[in-house]
């Protein structure tokens, strides 16, 4: 099993029994809402930092205590929590980052039974001390860790930097100092993860609840190779490709969840809820629904669905290829590649997110530092990276979000999505102050 592959099943669950199971011919497309909802995009965010990507996931710089230690987290829309690995861990592996050491901040504080602060997620100990929380994931690994709190604030690799630019976001928030650790967790590149799910105890939550942000909000502009994270709303619109597009969050659940209308491979339409074929929408739109999650590296869909799918690539090819399970990984030309179709799924209010083969076929290599592919003479091996294997729902993962700006409006219970150069430098105000 590929690394790639490996990393995409790390998007933990809200539960241990509620798991997540994580130059082209183009298509012509190149349940409750908050009350005090709006289908207008709120404004540009007031804090930008960089995200850089590895090994398929893509990962934020958190600067943690007083003074601060720098530690390099997986950005993941599937979970609620924030953790890493702490001193004196023995079991935690070797990641990007020193582990964090709480005896070196004068601001840590430790969190006691009775005043637990991750409500719902903490229990307490044995021993009816400490406070402490654990997570499983679909693939085998898992992390305990004890329940604390720091002062935490975004920022950029540069220490300095972010002490100067970003430190106006510092607040004091709980996490967990994983005190052990199993499986892919262990060795993976990332010191932990930070979940952004819609809960309190999100870190875009705590700046809202602290007044360092307008709004609840956050964006998420990615690459292959990093992109941005903007936080109380999305990048400024100059560097949107086109005007954002809304979609109502249509779950109470804390995953980001949205409807989908259609499905095309090209300009062949795979379903339609508003047609004969809408049956097939049905498994796309049950159990937990379509959801966007950054965490997960690849695209998962029902495997109803298989059949019409396989059909429309194989007649957009006109027979070159097929996404059936068996040619999953397979050889192609440069002109086959070229060939490939976008992936279009239209959402509810016509926001459409397409991905392109660019994206979701591994293997591809790209010029340094561009959005370039690289041709190639002869053959290529390359793995189609959507699959068409769950039973119900559907997980738009990394694979589908790159070059777009996706809002998490959390406030407005809503989606934006926007084309967008997701590679550009972008300044924060506050770095502009």
């Amino acid at each position: 099993m590929s690394s790639f592959l490996i990393l995409s099943l790390l998007s933990p669950c809200f539960s241990d029994t509620q798991q997540l199971v994580g130059l082209h011919r183009g298509g012509p497309f190149s349940d409750a809402i908050d009350e005090n909802a709006t289908s207008e995009a709120p404004p540009a965010a007031n804090v930008t930092v960089p995200l850089h990507a590895h090994s398929g996931t893509h990962h934020v710089h958190i600067y943690v205590g007083s003074p601060p230690q720098r530690q390099t987290l997986i950005v993941d829309t599937g979970s609620r929590v924030m953790s890493f690995p702490c001193k004196p861990c023995r079991t935690c592996g070797s990641h990007a980052s020193p582990y964090f050491d709480p005896a070196a901040s004068t601001t840590y504080k430790s969190s006691r039974c009775g005043k637990c602060l991750l409500e719902g997620i903490s229990t307490c100990s044995l021993f009816g001390e400490q406070c402490e929380l654990s997570q499983k994931y679909t693939e085998g690994s898992s992390w305990s860790a004890s329940e604390v709190e720091d002062l935490v604030w975004l920022g950029t690799p540069d220490v300095l930097e972010s002490v100067e630019d970003h430190m106006q976001l510092a607040v004091p928030f709980a996490f967990g100092c994983q005190t052990s650790s199993r499986g892919l967790f262990k060795k993976q590149y990332a010191d932990g993860i930070l979940g952004l799910a819609r809960h309190d105890t999100s870190i875009v939550s705590a700046y809202y609840q602290a007044g360092a942000i307008l709004r609840n909000a956050f964006s998420l502009c990615m690459t292959r190779e990093g992109g941005h994270m903007s936080v109380g709303g999305s990048l400024p619109k100059k560097h949107h490709l086109q005007p954002m597009q809304m979609t109502p969050i249509t779950r109470e659940h804390g995953w980001y969840s949205v409807e989908v209308d259609a499905i095309y491979v090209g300009d062949i339409m795979v379903a339609d809820k508003n047609t004969k074929k809408g049956s097939l929408m049905k498994a796309v739109n049950s159990g937990k629904g379509c959801i966007l999650d950054s965490g997960t590296t690849d695209t998962y869909l029902p495997s109803s669905l298989s059949k019409a799918f396989e059909a429309a690539v194989h007649n957009w090819t006109g027979g070159l290829t097929d996404f059936s399970r068996r040619l999953r990984v397979k050889i192609y030309t440069f002109a086959q590649f070229q060939a490939l179709p976008e992936i279009t799924f239209v959402l509810a209010n016509n926001a459409t997110i397409s991905i392109h083969p660019n994206n979701y076929m591994e293997g591809v290599l790209f010029q340094d530092g561009t959005e370039e592919v690289q041709s190639w003479k002869g053959t290529k091996q390359l793995t189609n990276r959507i699959y068409l294997e769950d039973k119900e729902g559907a997980v738009l993962g990394a694979n589908a979000l790159l070059g777009h700006d996706i809002l998490y409006d959390v406030q407005g219970h809503q989606i934006g999505i926007a084309k967008a150069e997701c590679s550009e430098p972008v300044h924060s105000l506050f770095s502009q102050s």
